[in-house]
Parts: structure tokens; C-alpha cells; sequence
């Protein structure tokens, strides 16, 4: 009939099957493992790569080389962070610090590099390990580890011994260690009140004692139970 054609359909190939199916499965087993082989490869590499960690007091060592070094902030003064880690202490160009405070414990990445006389760690990385008033202590433990702590933030847990007009003494629960605690609001405090005191740990080379500090917006005084 006129218009009208047929068209001959055309056959696919068929897929071809391998004749021995633990052939196939041995080739999957080959690419896995070279696929393993490739991730280890690349693992040891990035490993190999990483800077080493050090103590602070090795800082020396590693002039103009990558270090890891982990420490408590001792100072800040503008970008520069001072840190101790029990056996040395180093200083840290980290350019934002605001949210880093005396006592933190921080742990960061970079190049040793001459900052006029000193040494210095250009961070490239920081993070805070933990925030100074993460952890509270108790009176009678500041006073058996004072060296530890002096010039740094911290969360001492005590009882309220007397006030004055912008002071307070703070004890232990035993009632043998007292220590003189700056507080402008102290008259808000009662006799033997349990407190959580937020404050810098000092020390005083003059009269030889030592006092807690209140003297920023972090810093307080506030009920414990």
C-alpha cells in the first residue's frame, strides 16, 4: 500500500556474560584493594605532612619551621599571647583573640619566626582546648597549686567568711585557708554563703600574700549549691 513501510527492527547485541564468574569476582577484589592501597597512600602522606608537636620549652629548635604547642594563656597584650605549658613558655601572634582569656587553654599551629629578639609563633591555626571556667576548684587546691595559677583567671568555689565596704574573704569549707577577694558588691553577700567566685588569681611581692581580683565583665560572685 501506498505511504505505508515497514521498517526492519534492528537487534541489540546481547551482553556478554564472562564464562567464569570467579574471574569477575577477583578483578572487584584487585580494584578494592588498590582503591585501599590508594586512601593508606594518601593518609601517610597528610600524616607525614602534619608539624610536629612540641614542648615549649624546645621552641628554639624549630626556627622557621611548623610546630603544634598546646599551653595556658598567661598574658595578652593586643595580637601577642603569652602561654605556659608547665616546662616553658612561648608567645603567639594570633590576631583574633577576643574571645581568649587569661587561664584558657589553647592549642595552636604555625611557623617559629624571630619577632625582633624573640621567638614567636605566627599561628596559621588556634582552638581553644578549655575555657578557664570550664573547670572549678576548690580553695584548699588553688592554695596547694597557687604556682600553676597565679596571673590567670579562675573559678574558685569557697564560703563567704566577712565583708567589707569592697572586699570579701573567702574560706574553705573547713574553715583553713582564707583569702581576700575584691568585690565592689560585697555588701550584698552573706556570712558563710556558699559562692562560685569568678576572678584573676594574684599576688602581691610586696606585702606577700596572695587575692582574687574582680575586674571585668566576666568575673563575678554567684550562689553555689
Amino acid at each position: 500500500m501506498d505511504g505505508f513501510t515497514i521498517q526492519q527492527q534492528t537487534r541489540r547485541p546481547a551482553i556478554a556474560l564472562p564464562s567464569n564468574p570467579s574471574l569477575l569476582f577477583m578483578k572487584n577484589i584487585h580494584y578494592f584493594l588498590i582503591a585501599i592501597l590508594g586512601i593508606i597512600i594518601l593518609y601517610s602522606i597528610s600524616y607525614l605532612n602534619q608539624p610536629e608537636k612540641i614542648s615549649l620549652n624546645e621552641i628554639w629548635k624549630y626556627e622557621n619551621k611548623k610546630v603544634v604547642v598546646e599551653g595556658i594563656v598567661k598574658n595578652k597584650i593586643n595580637e601577642i599571647l603569652e602561654i605556659s605549658d608547665g616546662k616553658g613558655e612561648a608567645k603567639i601572634y594570633w590576631k583574633n583573640n577576643e574571645d581568649i582569656h587569661f587561664g584558657d587553654k589553647i592549642e595552636a599551629m604555625g611557623k617559629v619566626a624571630r619577632y625582633g629578639d624573640d621567638l614567636i609563633i605566627f599561628a596559621e591555626k588556634l582552638s581553644i582546648v578549655e575555657k578557664w571556667n570550664n573547670k572549678n576548684i576548690s580553695l584548699p587546691y588553688l592554695a596547694e597549686n597557687f604556682a600553676e595559677y597565679i596571673n590567670k583567671n579562675v573559678a574558685v568555689i569557697g564560703y563567704v567568711y566577712s565583708t567589707g565596704k569592697d572586699y570579701f574573704y573567702l574560706t574553705d569549707e573547713k574553715m583553713e585557708y582564707k583569702i581576700k577577694v575584691y568585690y565592689n558588691e560585697s555588701k550584698n553577700l552573706q556570712k558563710y554563703e556558699k559562692v562560685l567566685v569568678k576572678a584573676l588569681f594574684c599576688y602581691n611581692s610586696e606585702n606577700l600574700n596572695f587575692y582574687l581580683k574582680i575586674c571585668t565583665e566576666f568575673h563575678g560572685v554567684e550562689k553555689y549549691d
